[in-house]
């Protein structure tokens, strides 16, 4: 397939002639369990100035429900005090309580599921609203609580000034998306600012406000799967007067050509740029409007060029002096945003911190804190992330993370690492090298796991890099952690053969340790085991350049060590194992030294 990968000095972003591989979606019991993801505070904190209007579904007939023709209470739009869809049985914890307004498109649990297809689903108020006469003037804002999740959703915020033609002015297209990739479900409740002064014309005319879903995938209408919604409610709906000084951060972004690491070998060090986008919600025009940051309680301090912010405009802000780290260690940076007017919002200027270290030789794109996997069904695949690599280093192994658990990687599932380059000119994956295909232990789930290449690698400087963890067979689910701006992390579906971008980052990393590789680790020149299958005795042949001293395990697919044996190799020697008592099945054969260990998978007969 034919890609395309753009290169500056700057950043590195492929186009979009990557697909976006349909996500899998959460089972019941995986949802429940699913907590929150940490998210960016953003305009929607709390009200300032005076409500003009408001609903909080105690009444019925204040909206208007049109559900596309479908019946039933999970199917489209319902208001009561009851949860009934398929997804959360207490619903959304509004400020209010009591009444809200629930949207369900079906149960997938079912086992005939009963989404239906093609449809619209909104809910309009039965009378517009006179904001003129309520509020005075244009500045306004639109204001409510929402709980639910997002797969294929397009979740829409309207207005319309004649109940017919409406104007989207808001949506939850920034939510990420809750599937096997990753993402989360809503707070419980997430509050919602949507500024209309930018929309609505200084004398505006009365408006209707609709809350409308549909999906939010091509070729819908020939996928079911798609229609598929977790569920949404809607509660304490209100217009507002905007507030006379409000800066809110509406974005963050933070990284090395655009792409943020979150270990970074001493090696790899470059300059890290960081950057805000701020809107000015507010009345008034904000002056000297100034992005800070504090790495390390004073070890580096920056700020962008002061800006001056006019009403409802939004401006980038931008770190003056990007910076680089010098030394081995953790870095905490402290983001603020400053102005001359005092804010009347302060909630909504907030910037999570940012922490990362400098390692000895780990490269990861992953933040470190697991959350979700990525898998493929039944089907074969590959995942893994772009490195950029800013100074030529070898490279000998590719680490990952399994997901343990019920629900995680099946212990004995074949996998392998890959690495590739990715050609300036065509943006192709090109094959650099791959490991050994190894049998997964018991012992390699939820932990650090090193999966040395068959040859290393010389990186060069200037170029980047996908790395990818893989398996041909079903059972491999790769964990993550952390999301990945698009076209950053990929996912290779081997049926197909096709390339996709992913959202959320696998924990897949570089490892430039020197000591690594499949014979620098144990000695070792050559290795072979045979007969295999075998049905009475393994013979193990191992060829070293020095005497070493290795221990030889043969373990069970649960971890289990069935057999174990020492032996003393100088030049080449044999040994062999009894396994003729062994119930047929697949086994392990771990070969360790002083220096490491090589794995074998064994097939008893």
């Amino acid at each position: 397939m034919k890609k395309t990968i753009l290169t500056s000095t700057l950043i590195v972003l492929a186009a979009a002639s990557f697909a976006q591989k349909q996500p899998k979606m959460h089972t019941f019991q995986d949802l429940l369990l699913k907590p929150a993801a940490a998210q960016l505070p953003s305009n929607n904190d709390k009200t300032v100035g005076v409500t003009i209007w408001s609903d909080n579904f105690s009444d019925a007939s204040t909206w208007v429900i049109d559900n596309s023709g479908q019946s039933g209470i999970d199917l489209g739009w319902n208001i009561n005090s009851t949860s009934e869809g398929w997804w959360s049985t207490n619903g959304i914890t509004s400020t209010s309580g009591g009444g809200n307004a629930e949207l369900a498109n079906g149960d997938p649990t079912a086992a005939s599921p009963t989404q239906a297809l093609n449809v619209i689903y909104t809910m309009t108020t039965a009378t517009p609203i006179d904001i003129a006469a309520l509020g005075g003037s244009n500045q306004v804002s639109i204001m409510f609580e929402q709980f639910g999740a997002r797969f294929n959703d397009l979740q829409e915020i309207q207005i319309s000034t004649d109940g017919i033609s409406f104007t989207t002015v808001g949506d939850n297209l920034d939510k990420s998306v809750l599937s096997q990739s990753g993402g989360a479900a809503y707070p419980n409740p997430d509050t919602k600012m949507i500024n209309l002064a930018t929309i609505l014309p200084a004398n505006p005319a009365p408006i209707y406000i609709r809350f409308s879903w549909t999906t939010n995938y091509p070729g819908s209408a020939t996928n079911p799967n798609v229609w598929i919604t977790y569920g949404w409610y809607i509660d304490d709906v209100k217009l507002v007067t905007n507030a006379t000084n409000d800066i809110s951060v509406t974005g963050s972004t933070w990284g090395t050509a655009g792409l943020p690491y979150y270990q970074i070998p001493v090696t790899q060090t470059a300059p890290i740029d960081f950057e805000i986008k701020a809107f000015n919600g507010g009345i008034n025009t904000q002056s000297n409007v100034v992005y800070n940051i504090n790495v390390n309680a004073g070890q580096f301090t920056g700020s962008s060029v002061p800006a001056t912010i006019l009403s409802l405009d939004t401006t980038t802000l931008t770190v003056s002096t990007p910076f680089t780290p010098s030394a081995i260690g953790a870095y905490t940076v402290v983001s603020t945003m400053t102005a001359d007017s005092v804010d009347d919002i302060t909630a909504n200027n907030a910037i999570s911190n940012v922490a990362f270290s400098v390692t000895n030789y780990l490269y990861a794109r992953d933040n470190g804190t697991p959350a979700g996997s990525t898998s493929n069904g039944t089907d074969g695949f590959e995942t893994g992330n772009l490195f950029d690599i800013w100074v030529d280093q070898q490279v000998k192994a590719i680490n990952t993370r399994l997901l343990g658990g019920t629900t995680g990687t099946v212990v004995g599932t074949e996998i392998f690492s890959k690495l590739y380059s990715v050609d300036p000119t065509t943006g192709d994956f090109v094959f650099e090298a791959e490991s050994d295909p190894y049998l997964v232990t018991a012992a390699d789930l939820n932990t650090a796991l090193v999966m040395p290449l068959n040859t290393p690698v010389n990186m060069l400087a200037n170029t980047t890099y996908l790395a990818v963890i893989g398996s041909f067979s079903t059972g491999l689910k790769v964990a993550n952690a952390g999301a990945s701006e698009p076209q950053t992390s990929f996912f290779l579906d081997l049926l197909d053969n096709t390339w996709y971008y992913q959202t959320a980052t696998p924990i897949v990393r570089l490892n430039f340790d020197p000591v690594i590789g499949i014979n620098e680790i144990n000695g070792i020149i050559s290795s072979s085991v045979y007969p295999n299958p075998a049905t009475t005795e393994l013979t193990i042949e191992l060829t070293t350049q020095e005497i070493e001293n290795a221990s030889m395990f043969l373990l069970d697919l649960s971890g289990k060590i069935v057999r174990n044996q020492t032996t003393t190799v100088s030049g080449t020697s044999t040994s062999t194992m009894d396994i003729s008592s062994l119930s047929a099945g697949v086994y392990v054969l771990k070969i360790t030294t002083a220096n490491g260990s090589i794995t074998k998978k064994v097939v008893k007969k």
